[in-house]
């Protein structure tokens, strides 16, 4: 007589069933929601000014004592650049090297020049020291906004938007294209990234732009800008995919673009105004390039930085380069098999067939 098998007991019936991955996700995430919340939180909820970029245009006042009269006065620090003119000064302002300049005039009075496409929020900052800063200077002072904010975006977040849609978009396209078309070969994994990104950067510039008339864009710069952003966070995710699978790719590519490269982008808040880590890895993460390009392109196209352009191409060949290796290297050019979800996987099926052929050897 056989004997009945035992019944498994509730705690192998938990990790064997479906509760234990739910449970796995479930923890995850918390974890991510209160990393989301902290990391914006950190970065935009209370942003404190530090090492302000300024100009000054005096024949009497040193930069350092201007800087530290300021300091006293308002609690910000500011990095003062002294020049000759009241044009050196704008055009320093214009190449956003600096924020604003203050400018004392022959008669007496002082200008304080600002730029709110370069920063609103430090432009703002700027003009609420104004009387303190005419207390400092012993002058009364004028604003003046050298570069203003397009009528319909008085806050200066429409940049961020744009760059914020093209990442979001440019990897949940990603996955989903994946996700329904999952026997595309190598060819047409890359044919159907380069067309998604193209025309979801069309509609981006296009609504924005002429559609809605909401900002000046500069229209087929823009369009190749937010395109190639669209690629990179699509090709990001992709490498991801092929490297750890498909159950977990979105981890990483979420902690990249969404916890660390929106917030420290700028377009928010100026760099200025970031913690020092979000406004050191803002300059080398591609939503952070997308905003300063966009707005060079929209206002400043006269004084263009080759900066975020260099940034967006590094990330670009790294992450195609990678994700096409590692695709070939797993899958061949073809539709890829079935999917293996960890580098493990790939350990136990040499192992298992390593043991076939030592099996069949003793034999």
């Amino acid at each position: 007589m056989t004997e009945a098998t035992p019944a498994p007991t509730a705690p192998r019936r938990f990790r064997d069933g479906p509760h234990l991955p739910a449970l796995v996700v479930t923890l995850i995430v918390s974890v991510i929601a209160a990393l989301f919340a902290g990391a914006y939180a950190w970065a935009m909820g209370d942003p404190q000014p530090h090492d302000v970029p300024i100009g000054l245009v005096s024949d009497s006042r040193p930069a350092a004592d201007f800087a530290s009269d300021l300091q006293a006065r308002t609690g910000t620090t500011f990095v003062v650049h002294r020049y000759e003119t009241e044009s050196d000064a704008e055009a320093a302002i214009r190449e956003q090297i600096v924020y604003g300049a203050l400018v004392e005039q022959p008669d007496g009075t002082a200008r304080l020049y600002v730029s709110s496409a370069s920063g609103a929020s430090v432009a703002r900052l700027l003009q609420s020291d104004a009387p303190r800063l005419a207390e400092s200077i012993a002058r009364p002072v004028t604003v003046i906004d050298a570069h203003p904010l397009a009528p319909k975006d008085p806050n200066g977040l429409v940049l961020f938007y744009m760059s914020l849609a093209a990442v979001i978009i440019g990897f949940v396209g990603a996955i989903q294209t994946r996700v329904n078309a999952a026997k595309l070969t190598l060819a047409g994994e890359l044919f159907w990234d380069v067309v998604r990104s193209v025309l979801g950067g069309f509609a981006i510039a296009f609504t924005v732009g002429p559609l809605l008339g909401i900002l000046p864009l500069p229209f087929l710069p823009v369009w190749g800008v937010l395109a190639l952003t669209m690629l990179i966070a699509g090709a990001t995710y992709s490498f991801w995919r092929v490297l750890i699978g498909a159950r977990w790719a979105m981890l990483p590519t979420w902690i990249v673009f969404v916890l660390i490269s929106n917030p420290s982008s700028g377009g928010a808040v100026a760099p200025e105004l970031l913690p020092p880590f979000y406004q050191f890895m803002g300059r080398w993460l591609p939503t952070g390039a997308t905003v300063r390009a966009v707005r060079d392109l929209t206002y400043f196209p006269d004084d263009l930085h080759a900066e975020p352009y260099i940034v967006l191409a590094v990330w670009l060949v790294a992450s195609l380069g990678l994700f096409i290796a590692v695709r070939l290297f797993r899958y061949g050019p073809g539709a890829p098999g079935e999917i293996l979800h960890t580098w493990r996987s790939i350990a136990r099926r040499d192992d298992q067939a390593a043991g076939v052929a030592s099996g069949a050897t003793a034999s």
